[in-house]
């Protein structure tokens, strides 16, 4: 979940995000197996499920990002830094 935000004249807003945990380590991210990552995409093709999964520093500023395979199986397809 992303902490509460709030603009002038506008209500309290906030988005909640599922976590996911990364099914192998991805050194070049510092990510180890079983480390969590905030799902911000689903995608849907050819029978095969993939997020999109930021991986946020614990000051919640971007690492990077890992494209993860859910189904049919739970792997890592990818990953990229970020900056």
């Amino acid at each position: 979940m992303e902490a509460p935000m709030r603009e002038r004249g506008r209500p309290l807003v906030y988005e909640v995000r599922d976590l996911i945990s990364i099914p192998e380590d991805v050194p070049a991210l510092e990510v180890e197996r079983g480390d969590q990552g905030i799902i911000r995409e689903l995608v849907l093709l050819n029978d095969s499920v993939t997020a999109f999964v930021e991986i946020p520093y614990s000051t919640g500023q971007t690492r990077g990002w890992i494209l993860v395979e859910i189904m049919p199986e739970t792997k890592v397809l990818s990953y990229t830094l970020e900056g």
